[in-house]
C-alpha cells in the first residue's frame, strides 16, 4: 500500500506465469511475497553500482 502523498510508480509484466514464478521465488528466498520490496532492493543495487562506476571514472 503506497504511503499517502507518495508517488505511485508502476511497471507492467505481461507474462502471468513469470509473475507467479517470481512470487513463489520471493516466498522461497525471502520468506515473504513482498515483491515490491524485492524490486526496490534490486533498483537500489543497480543505482548504487551505476554511481560507483561514475565516481570511479
Amino acid at each position: 500500500m503506497p504511503t499517502p502523498g507518495s508517488p505511485q510508480r508502476r511497471f507492467r509484466l505481461a507474462d502471468d506465469v513469470l509473475w507467479a514464478e517470481y512470487d513463489q521465488a520471493c516466498r522461497d528466498i525471502n520468506g515473504s511475497t513482498d515483491r515490491s520490496d524485492d524490486i526496490r532492493k534490486h533498483v537500489e543495487a543497480v543505482v548504487a553500482e551505476w554511481k560507483k562506476r561514475h565516481q570511479a571514472g
